[in-house]
C-alpha cells in the first residue's frame, strides 16, 4: 500500500474519533463504536486483513479490556452503594473540612495525594472523586477534568501496576533480555519527579485558572507535591525496596503525610470544621467517619495483603493466572481474576454491607442507578482496547490455520507502517516521537497498558537500528499513554456518569488535550536526551 494513504488511513477513525467527541459532542460510547467499525471495515478492505481474524482480535481485545472495563463497572458499583447508605455523603463532608478552604490545598490533598493512593488499590478516582469534587463547589466540567488528570499522575503503576507488568512482559519478550519488575519500573520512575510536577501545576490550571497559576503558595504546594511522589516512585522501584506494584499508594501516602506537614508547620489545621452547614453536620451526625470508610477500608487491606505478601501474592498472580483462550487468537491471555482490582473491588463493596443499610429499596435503588451508570462506561472502554487490537493485527492471515504477520507486505499492518514512516522520517531523531505515539495509542484505547502492547515491539526495532536506548524509548511510550488519561474518552465517560453528566466528554477533552500535548512534549525531549 502506498504509504500517504496507509497513514490517512491509519488516522482516519482517531481524527473521526476526535471531531465526534470535541465538536459533535457525541458520547464516548456511541463514538466507539462508530470508530471501531470504521476501523473493522478499513483493517478488512484496505489492509486485507481475514475478517474471522478482525472479529476474534475485537473479542480479545475486550478480554484484555478487563482490568479497566470491569475496573469501571465495579467502582460504580462501590460508590453507588456508598452514595445510596450515605457513607459517602459522610465522606465529602470530610473532604470539605481539608484544607481550610484553600483552593491549592484541597486540589493537591484530594485531586494528587487521594487520588494517587486510590489508583494504587486499584479504585478508579475518575468514578470516586467527581462527585467529591461536585460537592466542594467545583462545576461539572472541573469535576471530571480532575480526577480524569489525576487518574494517575505516577501514569505507569496505576491499578497495583498494571501497566509496569505488561511492559516488562512485552519488552522481555521482543528484547529477548528477561528484565526483572524493579528495573522496568525504574525507567519510568526517573520521569516522575518533572511528569508529576508538571501534572500537579495543570490541576491548579484546571482548578482556577490563572488566578490558581499566579498563587504562590499554590506553585510552592505543586512542586512539593509533585517532586515528593516522584521521588517516592524512584524508590519503590529499586531493587532494595522493589515494591512497583505498590508505588502509587506509597507515592499517594507520603504526598498526604507532606501536606500535613506542611500545614503543622504554618500551624493550620488540615481539617477545619468551622466551614460545615447546618446540613453538613447533620451529615456528620448521622455516621461516623471511621464507618463511612469502611468499604475503601476493607479494601486498602485486600490490596496490600495481595501485594505485600508473597505467598498470596505468587498464588493468585502466577499459579491462578487463569489464561483465556478466544477462538484462534494466538495467544493465551492472563485474566488473573482474584489478583485483579476489580475483583478486590467488588469483595469489599459486599463485605461492607453489613455495616451499612441493606433493605430492599437501598438495594433495588443501587442496582436501578447501577444500571442506568455502568454500561456505556464500560461498552466505552472495552470497544476503543477492541479498536485497538484491530490495529494490532490489520493484515494478518491465516497460514496453516496460524496467524501470520504479512512479511511479504508488511506496510498491510498499521502499527508497522506508523512505526516504519516514523523512524524512516526522522532517523536519529525517532525517539522524539514515542511519547506522542503512546499519547496517541493512549487516546484510541483508553489505556496506557494498551499503548505499550501496541507499540513496544517497534520502537524496540526502531531504536535498536538507529542506535538509541531501546527500553528508555518504549518507556516514553507508555509514559505517553498514561498522559492520555485525560483525552480518554472511556474515562472521561466513567466520571460523567458517575455525576450523571454524560455528554460533556467532548469540552473536558478541549481542557485535557492543553495539558496532554503539552506535558508529552516533555516526555519527547527528555527521551531524546537519554536514549542516546
Amino acid at each position: 500500500m502506498e504509504a500517504l494513504v496507509g497513514l490517512l488511513l491509519i488516522v482516519l477513525p482517531i481524527a473521526l474519533a476526535f471531531v465526534m467527541l470535541v465538536f459533535l459532542h457525541r458520547a464516548a460510547d456511541t463514538t466507539g463504536v462508530v470508530v471501531w467499525l470504521v476501523t473493522v471495515v478499513i483493517a478488512v478492505l484496505a489492509f486485507q486483513t481475514d475478517f474471522i481474524i478482525v472479529l476474534t482480535a475485537s473479542v480479545a481485545g475486550i478480554v484484555k479490556s478487563f482490568p479497566i472495563s470491569l475496573m469501571v463497572a465495579t467502582s460504580i458499583l462501590m460508590m453507588t452503594y456508598m452514595q445510596e447508605t450515605g457513607s459517602l455523603q459522610r465522606l465529602v463532608v470530610f473532604f470539605k473540612t481539608l484544607g481550610g478552604g484553600s483552593r491549592p490545598m484541597q486540589i493537591m490533598i484530594i485531586s494528587l495525594g487521594l487520588g494517587l493512593f486510590l489508583v494504587g488499590i486499584g479504585a478508579t478516582p475518575v468514578s470516586m472523586l467527581p462527585p467529591v469534587m461536585l460537592a466542594l463547589g467545583f462545576n461539572p466540567l472541573v469535576a471530571v477534568a480532575l480526577p480524569a488528570i489525576g487518574y494517575d499522575p505516577l501514569t505507569t503503576f496505576a491499578l497495583l501496576g498494571v501497566p509496569a507488568v505488561v511492559f516488562r512482559d512485552t519488552y522481555s519478550q521482543v528484547s529477548g533480555v528477561d528484565i526483572p519488575l524493579w528495573q522496568a519500573g525504574s525507567v519510568f520512575s526517573f520521569y516522575m519527579p518533572i511528569i508529576t510536577t508538571g501534572i500537579a501545576v495543570s490541576m491548579l490550571w484546571i482548578g482556577g485558572g490563572s488566578k490558581l497559576l499566579k498563587s504562590r503558595e499554590g506553585l510552592l504546594l505543586a512542586a512539593v507535591c509533585g517532586v515528593t511522589a516522584g521521588v517516592v516512585s524512584i524508590v519503590c522501584n529499586t531493587a532494595i525496596v522493589n515494591q512497583t506494584t505498590l508505588t502509587d499508594v506509597f507515592a499517594g501516602a507520603a504526598v498526604l503525610l507532606v501536606l500535613f506537614l506542611y500545614n503543622k508547620a504554618r500551624r493550620r489545621p488540615l481539617i477545619d470544621k468551622s466551614m460545615l452547614s447546618e446540613k453538613d453536620n447533620e451529615i456528620v451526625a448521622s455516621m461516623s467517619l471511621k464507618r463511612a470508610s469502611i468499604p475503601w477500608l476493607i479494601l486498602v487491606v485486600l490490596c496490600l495483603m495481595t501485594n505485600l505478601i508473597p505467598y498470596f501474592r505468587d498464588i493468585l498472580y502466577n499459579q491462578l493466572a487463569m489464561k483465556v483462550v478466544v477462538g484462534s487468537y494466538p495467544d493465551l491471555i492472563p485474566t488473573r481474576v482474584l489478583w485483579q482490582a476489580y475483583t478486590l473491588m467488588l469483595i469489599a463493596t459486599v463485605l461492607s454491607i453489613p455495616f451499612f443499610r441493606r433493605d430492599k429499596t437501598t438495594l433495588r435503588n443501587v442496582f436501578a442507578k447501577f444500571m442506568k451508570r455502568a454500561p456505556r462506561p464500560v461498552l466505552a472502554a472495552a470497544i476503543f482496547f477492541a479498536m485497538a487490537e484491530v490495529m494490532n493485527y490489520s493484515g494478518f492471515y491465516f497460514d496453516l490455520g496460524k496467524w501470520t504477520f504479512p512479511s511479504a507486505t508488511p506496510t498491510n499492518n498499521m502499527i508497522y507502517m506508523l512505526a516504519t514512516m516514523t523512524s524512516e522520517t526522522l532517523g536519529r531523531g525517532y525517539p522524539l516521537t514515542a511519547a506522542f505515539l503512546g499519547l496517541l495509542a493512549g487516546f484510541i484505547s483508553g489505556s496506557e497498558t494498551s499503548a505499550i502492547a501496541m507499540f513496544t515491539k517497534y520502537h524496540h526495532e526502531a531504536s535498536t537500528l538507529i542506535g538509541a536506548n531501546s527500553i528508555v524509548v518504549a518507556a516514553s511510550n507508555g509514559i505517553g499513554g498514561g498522559l492520555a488519561s485525560v483525552l480518554s474518552p472511556a474515562k472521561i465517560q466513567n466520571a460523567a456518569a458517575v455525576i450523571d453528566q454524560i455528554g460533556i466528554e467532548g469540552r473536558v477533552i478541549r481542557y485535557g488535550a492543553v495539558v496532554a500535548i503539552l506535558m508529552t512534549a516533555v516526555v519527547a525531549i527528555m527521551t531524546m536526551l537519554w536514549a542516546f
